[in-house]
């Protein structure tokens, strides 16, 4: 999910002769005024990414449903950055999470937080991506 935003910036040097510099570019421009010159256009391109959101609607939702249940804890699958398990499991310590497993070698978390406490856990540092683990229900699935 990215969004580009395209910021244009015209310069035309018509009127004087003296050297303009654009700061945004660093490009010196002169001869306005001189025989045959071209007035000059600048197109200075920033980008701004909108970084996905590290818990999913669902996600949110199942925390809903446990801050109304009362739920005390929930368990939580965490996916960490390259090479930042270890380092991600020692900080989500700190908050006060339980660490249940790792792998280093696919960034895996799994961690038992107080619900009250996900928000921090998301924000944590390493952190990429976070979901509910939800128990899977026992039905009787014969009809």
């Amino acid at each position: 999910m990215r969004r580009i935003v395209v910021v244009a910036a015209c310069f035309a040097l018509v009127a004087c002769g003296a050297p303009v510099r654009d700061s945004g570019t660093g490009v010196d421009f002169t001869g306005a005024n001189s025989p045959g010159s071209v007035p000059t256009t600048t197109v200075t391109t920033t980008s701004e990414v909108q970084m996905p959101a590290k818990l999913s609607p669902h996600g949110k939702e199942v925390l809903e449903r446990a801050q109304r249940s009362g739920v005390p804890n929930v368990v939580l699958v965490i996916s960490t950055e390259a090479n930042a398990t270890e380092r991600t499991a020692a900080a989500l310590r700190g908050l006060g999470a339980t660490v249940e497993a790792t792998d280093t070698s696919i960034g895996y978390i799994r961690v038992s937080v107080p619900v009250a406490d996900v928000e921090r856990v998301v924000a944590t540092e390493g952190v990429r991506r976070v979901d509910v683990d939800e128990p899977l229900s026992n039905a009787d699935p014969t009809p």
